[in-house]
């Protein structure tokens, strides 16, 4: 053990907070730190304090005194000057501070803060003047190399150097100045040493040494090096990169410095004295002491205190939530009294849980909101609750959808009173105490649901309403995981990417897995090191590297509020363009700031949407609040399983537990929300049996009945657990539920103290005897560790309830929401396109006279949103649609190029309108317009100069109108116009016959997958019309359905394509999707198979599979084991065709010579026999004397198929056989 460093102490540190430069985690400097018996230990990171909370609790951890500053970037002029050299030609100097007291570092957070929000320009600066301004408190140093003084030193210009010392003296005070000496083993270094001597002798300026530390070990600099590859993006091997020319930037001991500066030797021991100067505490308050105070109105203020006004909202919540006048409540005597026990109380003391014996619904409602009031207000907490319901007061009355609650919050009577949740607690039996416990009081946290596209507009109205220096985002770090790490220290020693690749997936793929994890499970990558010197150096480097920060981002809803400048307490950057904190959620929250989460839930927008269809096109007083919960479509629709895009409830997993539950009202959705969970899932059979059949349910214990009825005796939340433990053994709420708190976290320590208390109660209350107290303190504690938050499961069960509702209801409205909800996912819209058809709805393609931005309801049908194809956008969406309903419709193709701005549709927007089918209305043929696009867009132009510059004449009006071209369908055929065409006869300047020929088929349909992402004018499938039905086992929707194990067969196209690895073996499977007409499954087709037949899994090939349907707790899944080419697999799979002709049709004659015709040109094994349909009945033809046998192929069955003569077919496969899996052949 090293002796004790107490004489010296390290006053210049870089953690991996200056990222990808720093290669010293705070945890490990540490460690070393403690190692070498270092008393104190300085933060500098570059630029920022991102680590300064993380660093400062870890030290105290230690016994370590932390020193907080910081290496700032200082501007050669004014910090709002953004012009001059870029990073590598310095613009900027390097200054070293340290905070002396709390106001040195209050006044460290203004300089970092306005740095990063004013100075930045390729570093966050700062510059002399606000230096000056904000000096108090602080202690400053010459610095490194890159600062002011020594680079004038180092540059032989003395004078200069004397100058700016001199300014810094002024700046900081003699006393508060420190020449720092570094000496790496570098010869500039060692030229400036003198010069600073000298310069400390003439101001009476004391010394320091400092080392440049930037990693924890020597042996760290190997890891260093390959970091700041990773920061530039050069290669080890490269010769002109940067880099740190000696290996000596590490934590070095006292023994070390002290030979290094042995001729100056008060350099050492002044850093102790620095030490000594420093005494920053930051301060931790804790309840709400920063939450910002709300702002009560003039009006207000006069007449109520922030208490009291929130108590006369709550008084006003009960008139509109339940209906009655409260006056008449309150003045009942035994309200009276137990509301007394809520009201002025002393200081600090909480009020006794409620009794709630022999009161109506309406005087129980007024007790408890007393009970919460006073909670509330004892706690501190009032002006939170009026924040909260002012931001949500405003975007309901800006019809901002907001959620009907989330997390614990939902239980608050307060806070559906305040409109905060839309939830009755007292109708699903939530409680406050889950939220708020006025026995172990914490900080209440609402989590707010907003509408996805509008959830911004909230957090403006925040920013305005406190102050924009009041508000900010909250930082996120990215580290270098496992799997990464290795990945950019390969990379970085130039190792081939198939190499880097094989290495990370070595790595387990588990969440959050170390090296060391993955060492100690991989034998792989074990035998790799071990045989590999390369692998071996990458892992050795990657491990130091490994949990290091690489990058930052903005939390995705986390939002701060205070009512004073933020960066009075926490230090600000910009992130994305917004203020953002610079410590993360765990920081600010020790900090006691109030921290927001204002998410953007997509299923909101979905509603808002649907609500807005129904509206406009059904019903325009709908109000989804006003649902009623008992509406018989919609229990039918979740019972039938069809709950694709029901929130929640979309899974196959989640679609066979609705079904076995057979869903009957609210609170079996709120149940299977719950239980559908690893774990709890293996009850969801018990619930359904006890549903049914409800002398199949059994109790803990009898007294536990009203707890679990709902539940049919089984605990599926966490506040079943707290009401189990008030009813067995009395507890009260707030003490159940720091019992359940225990049990969630299996506290040892604090649960064999409640165990106690329990049994003891058990036996007080109930007279339960310790044997059974303790059986049921047991299953407790297991179902503690299962059980969900009923507030949160009760919220997100009205969300799945009110998007079942509008499904069954109002289907065309809500599939035009939940596409529109997913534009620009063409996988999604191609998922809910064939949802919408198999409900029977049909989706029409872009029309630019009908379409809208988003999908809209048109009649009983959706049409697509022109901003939906790709590569449209939505600003040329907005222009064609603002012309149209300006000037009128458009009556064709020209008349569009003409009259919409060519800045917003640019010729590859006309094309992809042309190719989608956009002007089909006007009859032209989609190739016709596309081969004239630049035609077009030039005499649009020239149209445009011609009225610019007045030369229109009359004759041009009079000019003849050039001939139109055939218009011609989808499919090629002559094609009549549709009843959407617009305008008069549509006017299309072909200038060719050949203008007038459409794209092949199979081209369209390409062209409509391509940018749509489902196909309009007809399916590939219908190549295969009259085939595939016969060839498959089940319908898509029958095949979900299917028990374990069962074998199928499937006809379908091939889509979303996406090759994995598997984890177990790293083979390679994939997971894609089959389409027909009807639906699109999800398909996965494992190792085995996709070794056997991955080869004929093509993007948009149509396939036959073959395979089996795997049930278990998490739903059905579809395995395929057998791929093939579904046109030339027809023929081996077809056994016998009947042809049903009509009896009396004038061309039978003709049909049966053209199928001898056709027999005899393709011989083959196919059987072929002729009958006769006479009203819905077979009437075989007399047999031949010998069979008649032929070589189905897919167009030649069509050519017959098609003949008028036909009235059907019938047709005979051979039976599905699988090809043996020899991991079962193994087990036989």
């Amino acid at each position: 053990m090293p002796s004790a460093d107490q004489n010296f102490v390290h006053l210049h540190v870089h953690t991996d907070y200056s990222l990808l430069d720093g290669a010293c985690r705070i945890d490990r400097l540490m460690d070393r730190a403690a190692e070498l018996g270092m008393q104190a230990l300085a933060l500098t990171d570059h630029g920022n304090l991102y680590g300064a909370i993380e660093f400062l609790n870890a030290a105290k951890g230690k016994g370590i005194k932390p020193l907080l500053g910081c290496e700032l970037y200082l501007a050669e002029g004014s910090r709002l000057e953004k012009n001059g050299r870029a990073d590598d030609g310095k613009s900027y100097y390097h200054l070293g501070l340290l905070a002396k007291n709390l106001t040195g570092y209050q006044n460290l957070l203004k300089l970092v803060s306005d740095a990063h929000l004013k100075g930045f320009y390729y570093k966050p600066r700062t510059d002399i003047d606000t230096l000056a301004r904000y000096a108090s408190g602080l202690i400053g140093f010459t610095g490194c190399l890159a600062s002011v003084v020594p680079q004038h030193l180092l540059h032989d210009r003395f004078e200069d150097a004397r100058k700016a010392c001199a300014r810094f003296v002024d700046i900081f005070g003699r006393e508060n100045y420190f020449v720092e000496l570094q000496d790496h083993g570098l010869a500039e270094q060692r030229k400036i040493i003198p010069g600073l001597l000298k310069l400390a002798e003439e101001f009476g300026l004391k010394t320091i040494c400092t080392n440049d530390v930037h990693y924890v070990n020597a042996s760290d600099s190997g890891p260093h090096d390959a970091m700041l590859c990773i920061q530039t993006g050069a290669k080890i091997a490269e010769e002109k990169r940067m880099r740190f020319d000696t290996q000596q930037f590490y934590l070095k001991s006292r023994a070390e410095m002290e030979q290094i500066f042995g001729e100056v030797p008060e350099s050492v021991t002044n850093t102790q004295l620095v030490a000594e100067m420093c005494d920053v505490t930051v301060p931790f308050p804790k309840g709400s002491e920063r939450y910002p105070r709300y702002p009560l109105p003039p009006e207000i203020k006069a007449q109520h205190t922030p208490a009291g006004y929130l108590a006369q909202l709550c008084v006003e919540g009960l008139r509109q939530r339940y209906n009655f006048e409260h006056a008449s409540v309150v003045t009942h005597p035994v309200v009276v009294e137990r509301l007394a026990k809520f009201e002025n109380l002393p200081p600090g003391q909480k009020p006794s849980a409620p009794d709630y014996t022999g009161l109506t619904t309406e005087e129980e409602l007024v007790v408890r909101m007393g009970f919460e009031l006073a909670i509330i207000n004892v706690t501190g907490f009032v002006d939170y609750f009026l924040v909260v319901w002012d931001f949500i007061h405003w975007a309901k009355s800006h019809a901002i959808p907001v959620g009907p609650g989330r997390g614990s919050g939902a239980g608050c009577l307060v806070a559906y009173l305040l409109g905060i949740t839309n939830l009755d607690p007292i109708r699903f039996k939530l409680l406050f105490e889950r939220f708020l416990n006025p026995e172990r009081v914490s900080p209440p946290d609402f989590d707010i649901d907003f509408c996805m596209r509008r959830r911004g507009e909230v957090i403006d109205y925040v920013r305005q309403k406190y102050g924009n220096d009041c508000v900010a985002n909250i930082i996120t770090y990215g580290t270098l995981g496992a799997k990464m790490v290795i990945r950019d220290v390969s990379r970085v020693h130039d190792l081939p990417f198939a190499e880097a690749d094989r290495l990370a997936k070595m790595i387990p793929d588990e969440l959050n897995i170390s090296l060391a994890d993955a060492i100690a499970k991989s034998t792989e990558l074990r035998t790799e090191i071990e045989r590999n010197p390369v692998a071996k150096k990458i892992v050795d480097q990657a491990r130091v590297l490994e949990g290091m920060v690489r990058n930052t981002g903005k939390h995705a809803a986390g939002i701060i509020i205070t009512d004073q400048p933020l960066d009075d307490f926490v230090p600000l950057t910009l992130q994305e363009g917004d203020v953002t904190v610079q410590f993360d959620m765990n920081a600010v929250g020790k900090l006691g700031l109030l921290k927001m989460d204002f998410l953007g839930l997509k299923t909101l927008t979905v509603i808002a949407d649907a609500v807005d269809n129904v509206r406009r096109t059904a019903n325009p007083k709908f109000d989804i609040e006003k649902i009623p919960f008992d509406d018989p479509p919609t229990y039918a629709l979740l019972n039938a399983g069809k709950t694709i895009g029901v929130f929640q409830l979309e899974s196959g997993g989640m679609q066979n537990a609705s079904k076995l539950v057979g869903i009957s009202n609210i609170d079996d959705i709120n149940a299977v929300g719950a239980l559908y969970r690893p774990g709890p899932m293996q009850f969801i059979p018990d619930y359904a049996r006890g549903k049914k059949d409800p002398a199949t349910v059994t109790y803990p214990h009898p007294l536990l009945a009203t707890v679990l009825n709902e539940t049919y005796g089984i605990i599926v939340y966490q506040e079943q657990v707290m009401e189990c433990a008030k009813v067995i053994a009395g507890y009260t709420l707030g003490g159940a539920d720091m019992l359940r708190r225990a049990m969630g976290k299996k506290d040892a320590d604090a649960m064999a103290k409640e165990r106690v208390k329990f049994v003891e109660g058990a036996k007080r209350v109930n007279d339960i005897d310790e044997k059974k107290a303790n059986e049921i303190f047991d299953l407790l504690n297991k179902f503690a560790s299962y059980g969900f938050n009923k507030s949160h499961s009760a919220a997100y069960a009205v969300i799945s309830y009110q998007t079942a509702f509008l499904k069954a209801n109002y289907p065309v409205q809500f599939m035009a929401a939940v596409l529109t909800a997913e534009l620009g996912n063409a996988e999604k819209v191609s998922h809910f396109v064939a949802e919408a058809e198999a409900m029977g709805l049909t989706v029409l393609g872009p029309d630019v006279n009908e379409s809208r931005e988003m999908f809209t309801p048109v009649g009983d049908k959706i049409r697509f949103g022109l901003a939906g194809v790709k590569g449209i956008g939505e600003q040329a969406a907005q222009k064609i649609i603002a012309e149209r309903e300006a000037n009128g419709p458009y009556a064709d193709f020209d008349d569009l190029v003409r009259r919409v701005d060519s800045r917003a549709i640019n010729k590859r927007v006309l094309e992809h309108l042309a190719k989608t089918g956009a002007f089909d209305f006007a009859g032209e043929a989609r190739k016709s317009l596309f081969d004239r696009i630049d035609a077009a867009i030039a005499g649009a132009a020239a149209h445009a100069r011609d009225r610019a510059a007045g030369q229109h004449s009359f004759l041009d009006m009079l000019a003849e109108a050039p001939p139109k071209p055939v218009p011609v369908s989808a499919s090629g055929a002559p094609s009549p116009r549709t009843s959407s065409s617009v305008g008069g006869e549509p006017s299309p300047r072909a200038t060719s016959a050949a203008a007038s020929a459409e794209f092949p088929p199979a081209e369209l349909l390409a062209f409509e997958k391509e940018l749509l992402g489902f196909y309009v004018s007809g399916h590939p499938m219908n190549l295969f019309a009259g085939l595939a039905d016969a060839i498959d086992t089940f319908t898509e929707e029958q095949l979900l359905a299917q028990g374990d194990r069962t074998e199928f067969r499937l006809c379908g196209i091939v889509g979303n394509i996406t090759k994995r690895l598997s984890k177990k073996d790293n083979r390679p499977w994939a997971a894609f999707t089959l389409s027909t007409k009807r639906a699109s499954t999800p398909l996965n087709m494992f190792a085995d198979g996709f070794a056997a037949y991955g080869a004929n899994l093509v993007e948009n090939a149509p396939v036959l599979v073959q395979g089996n349907i795997i049930v278990n707790q998490e739903g059905a899944r579809v395995n395929v084991k057998e791929c093939y080419p579904l046109d030339a697999f027809v023929t081996g799979i077809v056994k016998k065709v009947t042809w049903l002709l009509h009896p009396s049709h004038r061309d039978t004659a003709a049909f049966i010579r053209l199928l001898r015709e056709t027999i005899t040109k393709q011989s083959g094994d196919t059987r072929i026999d002729v009958g006769f349909l006479f009203d819905g009945r077979v009437a075989p033809i007399a047999e031949a004397s010998h069979a008649l046998t032929w070589k189905l192929t897919v167009t030649g069955f069509q050519h017959l198929r098609a003949h008028p003569a036909v009235a059907g077919v019938l047709l005979e496969t051979k039976r599905l056989e699988l090809k043996q899996d020899r991991r079962w052949a193994k087990r036989a």
